[in-house]
């Protein structure tokens, strides 16, 4: 019986291999009037009814909608100026472009449809029609797995390569080059954000990091690592150290001279022959062991690379500020943490999404700031919040004409309402700024990193500083892409219009953030919806005293219970001996 499952189990796990192999390899079927039909009701909105890119939506979103009659796609599993698999392309359209206006369409169109999308989709382009052979894959043999010592070794490739240029120091994409980059065709494009692995586009594994570095992105800045991309590319790791070394020195020997010139001649030749590969030329199997040995170096350091990128980010995006995550503030007895103080470490970031505003005019299509990150500690008289949010430039009043004196800078401002809800069933201002509930808002601008203004709004158009402004202690900076604003107050305050904070009671707070370079001004900006906070109560001392009170009583009830007994066995025994 035990042989026959196992035999069973046997078949029914190669028949579940059979048809995942069999799903992975699927080519698009033939074109046919359902693609089109298709793709003109859930794609021709922005993509355009030929594909160029430029349907009715194209021109609010950032990045561009992909231009499909050019050939050039940014997500693939293929090597340098190859076409991607019909797979490359299902997938896409499958889970979407994570950061962009694309979405995945897995519950919205059937397998059937996305696969015939696919085969539209190739319509737009004749290099489809016209090669000859499969596209070349990148080879994912011989990985190096994620080690502490492969993370170092990319690390030092990520300053060598000069990844820090488009992503930065850290990886937050606020390198010098970022705010001038552009796309292929001319668009503003944004270097990724490698510390938010959830905004990849084309996944978060380390297989899915390392195709990009090989493959590159297709029509934006971000090269493939391929020819010279490393340096003493066609080298050998001992050939490239004694390069250095020799290139290093003021004067070289003679034969220093003939051995370095040698070396710069196997660089060449290795170079040209990736050259003659990517034009399509056949190449000698001399010519093609050559190309073979580089790229194993290429690939090697790539892997480190990935790994590096990987160690960046957390696991998986952190999971939102409700429920069990809901930021809890922490009672100490003693003064509140300042900016920079060691005890903000000890306290978990509660997590608040953010998203383009686009109930109004002017709507945010294209947000770059997608959460605020917040920490809170209070005492018996004051509350203390650390707020943490990504931002990959530092603007401080950015003037957009002298005719509009219109100023672009980065901000955010906090929200609460003026009185908190008595129970959860209570109705909250509009999440918007209010409407006809007022609310509380502290609005902070990099201008005035120090500084916050207290606002009374109901509404968007109808805002108003408040004329009493508390005594509000703030401190803001910017470091590495990434802005942290400490804010401290009183939790109880003599103004009306305030918010006023007890322990205990769940408070709605919402937020609003401005990116300056991308355009945000007053309207136009990223929002959260209602969250809540509470201040955490603090433990009554009474468990404490209890235990030890119930632990007496119950020695005390024995010990009674145990005198109670003896007495009446003596009593018993008298009495048997006066009888």
């Amino acid at each position: 019986m035990l042989r026959k499952r196992i035999v069973l189990l046997s078949i029914l796990l190669g028949f579940t291999l059979f048809i995942s192999i069999q799903v992975f390899t699927q080519e698009a079927p033939e074109v046919s009037a359902k693609g089109k039909e298709v793709y003109e009701e859930s794609c021709a909105h922005c993509h355009g009814t030929e594909g160029r890119g430029d349907g009715s939506a194209a021109e609010n979103l950032l990045p561009k909608p992909r231009d499909f009659t050019r050939g050039l796609y940014k997500i693939r599993s293929t090597e340098s100026g190859e076409l991607p698999t019909d797979q490359d392309l299902f997938e896409i359209i499958t889970k979407g472009m994570p950061g962009s206006s694309m979405p995945g369409w897995e519950t919205q169109l059937k397998t059937d449809e996305r696969w015939e999308v696919v085969s539209y989709i190739k319509t737009f382009y004749d290099g489809f029609k016209e090669s000859e052979t499969p596209p070349r894959q990148i080879s994912l043999k011989d990985k190096i797995p994620y080690s502490d010592e492969s993370v170092q070794i990319g690390k030092g490739l990520y300053t060598d390569l000069g990844c820090i240029e488009c992503h930065g120091n850290v990886g937050r994409g606020d390198g010098t080059s970022a705010p001038t980059l552009t796309d292929e065709w001319g668009f503003r494009t944004w270097p990724a954000n490698l510390a938010e692995n959830w905004n990849f586009r084309g996944g978060s594994d380390t297989e899915d990091i390392f195709k990009r570095f090989i493959g590159g992105i297709a029509g934006s800045p971000m090269p493939a690592f391929e020819g010279d991309s490393f340096l003493h590319f066609g080298l050998t790791s001992e050939e490239s150290k004694r390069l250095s070394v020799m290139e290093n020195k003021d004067e070289m020997t003679p034969d220093e001279e003939e051995e370095s010139g040698k070396l710069y001649e196997k660089m060449d030749e290795a170079v040209l022959v990736a050259l003659d590969r990517v034009e399509g030329t056949e190449l000698t199997p001399e010519a093609q062991k050559m190309y073979d040995d580089a790229m194993k170096i290429v690939y090697e350091k790539s892997w480190h690379l990935a790994n590096y990128v990987k160690s960046l980010s957390p696991e998986k995006r952190p999971e939102t500020a409700i429920g069990n995550n809901v930021l809890r503030s922490q009672y100490m007895a003693e003064d509140l943490p300042i900016l920079g103080d060691e005890a903000w470490d000890t306290l978990q970031e509660s997590y608040y999404p953010l998203v383009g505003q686009v109930v109004i005019e002017p709507r945010q299509f294209n947000p770059t700031i997608d959460s605020v990150r917040v920490k809170s500690f209070y005492n018996d008289t004051e509350v203390a919040f650390l707020f943490t949010w990504d931002d990959r430039t530092h603007n401080t009043e950015v003037e957009e004409n002298e005719d509009t004196g219109t100023s672009y800078e980065d901000g955010i401002a906090i929200q609460f309402p003026v009185k908190p809800p008595k129970g959860p069933t209570d109705e909250k201002p509009y999440f918007l700024w209010g409407g006809k509930k007022a609310v509380y808002v502290w609005q902070w601008k990099a201008s005035a990193q120090d500084q916050i203004t207290e606002l009374t709004v109901k509404g968007v158009n109808n805002v108003t500083v408040q004329e009493m402004q508390g005594d509000l202690s703030v401190k803001g900076e910017y470091n590495e892409g990434q802005y942290r604003l400490w804010v401290k107050r009183t939790l109880a305050t003599d103004d009306k219009k305030d918010l006023q904070l007890e322990s205990g009671v769940f408070v709605p707070i919402a937020f609003s953030a401005w990116d300056g370079a991308n355009g945000d001004n007053d309207i136009k900006r990223v929002i959260s919806s209602w969250y809540s906070f509470v201040l955490e109560p603090v433990p009554s001392s009474r468990r404490f005293i209890y235990p030890p009170i119930v632990a007496l009583l119950t020695v005390g009830f024995l010990f009674g219970l145990r005198g109670f007994v003896l007495r009446r066995n003596a009593v018993s025994v008298e009495t048997d001996t006066e009888q």
